[in-house]
């Protein structure tokens, strides 16, 4: 063979491993953010822009996500469209936050959700983390640049920090779980769970590092060992499908002012019952925080005016109950009753404290979940405040029952089902597949 057909057949066996080691590298996650792209509508929205700002509702508006942000560059880059990626990772910069050694995407805003649980920004998540991981990977791929390299490694280091530190990892026992919503409490969201285990694998290979793929078998370990806590059956489909997280339930008791005339003041609110008090100062920045033990629920479809402030009286602050103010035209609020215990102490005897100045009149309602209960209708006070002690009705609560079942989010049974596929097929886990085919609708 002739010098230069050497030099032919070794560039050509060069193209070959090259090829080979590209597809090799190919992220594990590639399909799954190619197949549906833009990925989450029903939080992100449509669009491919690369705009942090999330949310459908009051509660969320002008919410600001790094994880919109990393997913909307990932799918870009995985497009190869380079300068939409590049323009999503300059404005993910925005929210870069360093700890411990690792690098964290965190986000600005406080976490306040239905959940028993909230988080005070700045705050970080396994979700964001992972898809932020395979971003940076993807770049460093199509770029050959350091800077994205350099940048997946210090992501990869916030695997290290645990929940305790500020982190999204938490150590148990010789197994981790990678949390989503990092707090105190397990939480254990599926799917922020998968996404972080499986760039954690893509890392592995994509830097040669035994420890990474170390931490991400015990992540692979414990979902071996807690993933049937997620199999659930729902009557309303055929066969099982996987719960959202293992959080804990809660329960919350409604109540409403309703059939308002004219407009009623608010001062305060207190449920009490044997061993159990829970109440509501209005007026205070955080009355309608509905992560506390009670809230208002406060909307522009509700009719709860803005906080006042009133110096002359000892409460101080409280809100306006104002007739046909929302288009729902009541006032909610809430109560969390915290276990089946509380609730049946509440059954045997529960009232209601309401600190109020009326010019007119409105009804106080209490829900069983399906029906309104009417607990009395409080008349005018002649411009005083009064304090009334109202006696729950015992027909309200009799039929109340504490939720055990684990909670579903049906946007999400397809995603946990294949990226279960895909942790099971890269971690060769058995358990894990057994577990994805079960879970295929």
């Amino acid at each position: 063979m002739s010098a230069k057909s050497k030099i032919v057949l070794c560039w050509v066996l060069l193209m070959v491993f090259s090829c080979v080691s590209a597809e090799a590298q190919e992220s594990n996650l590639y399909k799954f953010y190619t197949e549906s792209s833009p990925n989450y509508p029903w939080a992100f929205g449509n669009d491919r822009n690369c705009d942090p700002v999330v949310g459908m509702s009051s509660r969320t508006k002008n919410f600001k996500s790094p994880s919109k942000l990393a997913v909307r560059g990932l799918e870009a880059a995985f497009s190869n469209d380079l300068a939409s990626a590049i323009a999503c990772e300059e404005k993910l910069r925005e929210f870069e936050k360093e700890n411990e050694g690792g690098l964290f995407y965190a986000f600005q805003d406080d976490y306040i959700d239905a959940w028993p649980f909230q988080l005070k920004a700045p705050w970080v998540s396994a979700f964001t983390q992972g898809v932020a991981l395979e971003f940076y990977m993807e770049m460093a791929k199509k770029t050959g640049k350091a800077y994205y390299k350099n940048k997946a490694e210090k992501i990869y280091l916030a695997y290290f920090v645990p929940v305790e530190k500020g982190g999204f990892t938490r150590f148990v026992g010789e197994t981790v779980i990678f949390e989503e919503y990092p707090v105190s409490e397990r939480i254990a969201v599926l799917n922020g769970n998968l996404i972080a285990t499986a760039a954690l694998y893509d890392y592995a290979d994509f830097s040669e590092k035994s420890e990474a793929r170390q931490l991400a078998k015990r992540s692979v370990t414990w979902l071996e060992n807690n993933i049937q806590s997620y199999v659930i059956n729902r009557p309303e489909y055929p066969g099982p499908i996987s719960a959202y997280s293992l959080a804990p339930s809660r329960l919350d008791l409604l109540f409403r002012f309703y059939l308002t005339k004219e407009n009623v003041d608010v001062f305060s609110i207190v449920l009490a019952g044997q061993g159990i008090s829970r109440s509501v100062r209005l007026g205070e920045p955080a009355d309608h925080d509905i992560t506390r033990e009670a809230s208002l629920i406060v909307s522009p479809d509700m009719n709860w005016s803005a906080p006042y402030d009133d110096s002359k009286q000892k409460d101080g602050g409280y809100r306006k109950v104002v007739q046909n103010l929302g288009s729902f035209n009541h006032a909610p609020f809430r109560v969390e009753i915290k276990s089946s215990e509380e609730l049946d102490s509440l059954k045997k005897g529960a009232s209601l404290e309401l600190t109020y100045r009326a010019q007119g009149s409105t009804d106080v309602q209490v829900s069983d979940g399906k029906t309104f209960y009417k607990i009395t209708t409080l008349a005018p006070t002649n411009g005083k405040v009064e304090t009334v002690r109202l006696d729950i009705p015992q027909a309200a609560l009799s039929s109340l029952t504490f939720p055990t079942a684990l909670k579903y989010n049906a946007l999400y049974l397809s995603h946990n089902q294949k990226l279960l596929g895909i942790v099971a097929e890269v971690s060769a886990s058995e358990v894990l597949k057994q577990y994805s085919d079960l879970l295929r609708q």
